[in-house]
C-alpha cells in the first residue's frame, strides 16, 4: 500500500511540475503590412472610382495612396477610416495601397468603379487574430 501511495504522490507532483512549466505568451507581436490592390487600366471615357480604406482592432496606418485624375497622391498617417469618390478621364490608372502593422484586427485598401457594361474592382486585406 505504501508503494502505491508513494507512486501516487510521485505521479501527481509530476502532473503538477508539467503543468505549471507551461506558460502561454499573451503578447502578440505587430504585424507589418504593406498592402496594394492590383494596377487597373480603365477603356471608358471617363469613370467614377471609389477608394477605400477600412481598419478595426489594433492597427496603424502610416500611408495611405491612390490614383486620381493628377496621378499618385500619397497620404502619410491618414486619418481612418477613408471612403471617397473621384472622377478619372485622361490618368487611366486606378490603384490604391497603404503601409502599417496590425495586432488582432485588419487593415483594408480597395477601389470599386462601374460605367455601362464594365465594373472594376480591387482589394488587398492585411489581418491577424489570436486567440
Amino acid at each position: 500500500m505504501r508503494i502505491i501511495t508513494k507512486i501516487l504522490l510521485s505521479s501527481i507532483f509530476l502532473m503538477i511540475l508539467s503543468f505549471s512549466s507551461c506558460k502561454k505568451d499573451d503578447k502578440v507581436s505587430p504585424m507589418s503590412c504593406n498592402l496594394k490592390t492590383s494596377s487597373t487600366e480603365f477603356t471608358e471615357e471617363s469613370i467614377n472610382v471609389t477608394y477605400k480604406l477600412e481598419v478595426d482592432g489594433d492597427y496603424t496606418v502610416t500611408s495611405f495612396y491612390y490614383y486620381d485624375e493628377t496621378g499618385k497622391v500619397e497620404m502619410q498617417n491618414p486619418e481612418v477610416p477613408q471612403n471617397f469618390t473621384v472622377t478619372l478621364s485622361s490618368q487611366k490608372k486606378m490603384e490604391a495601397g497603404a503601409v502599417g502593422n496590425v495586432t488582432n484586427g485588419y487593415i483594408k485598401v480597395s477601389f470599386e468603379a462601374t460605367a455601362p457594361g464594365s465594373e472594376y474592382k480591387s482589394s488587398d486585406l492585411c489581418s491577424q487574430s489570436s486567440n
